[in-house]
C-alpha cells in the first residue's frame, strides 16, 4: 500500500552536512497556527527545523542512502518488465 505524502518534508540536508528535523507537526495547532500566521504561511508549508546529533546524523543518511537504493532497484525493475526493444529501421 503506498504511503500517504506529507505536505511537508519530515527532515532536510542543509548545505554544511547537517540533517534537520521537521518539529512543527509536534507543536500544538495553536502554536503552529500563530506562527504561520506571524510569516504569511499555510501551517501545512512551515518547516521548523531541529540539528539532529553526529550520531543521529549517520543513521539517517544510511537509511536515506539505503531507501534511495531500494527505490532505484524498484525502478529499475519495473523499467525491466515494461520496456519494449525498438522496432527496427527498414532499408529502403
Amino acid at each position: 500500500m503506498p504511503r500517504k505524502r506529507a505536505l511537508c518534508a519530515p527532515l532536510a540536508l542543509a548545505l554544511d552536512g547537517s540533517v534537520l528535523l521537521n518539529v512543527s507537526a509536534h507543536l500544538d495547532s495553536a502554536t503552529l497556527a500563530r506562527v504561520a500566521t506571524a510569516l504569511s504561511v499555510p501551517p501545512e508549508a512551515l518547516f521548523i527545523g531541529s540539528a539532529l546529533p553526529e550520531a543521529q546524523r549517520a543513521q539517517v543518511m544510511t537509511r536515506i542512502d539505503d531507501a534511495a537504493a531500494e527505490a532505484a532497484a524498484r525502478i529499475q525493475a519495473q523499467g525491466a518488465v515494461k520496456t519494449k526493444p525498438a522496432p527496427r529501421k527498414r532499408r529502403a
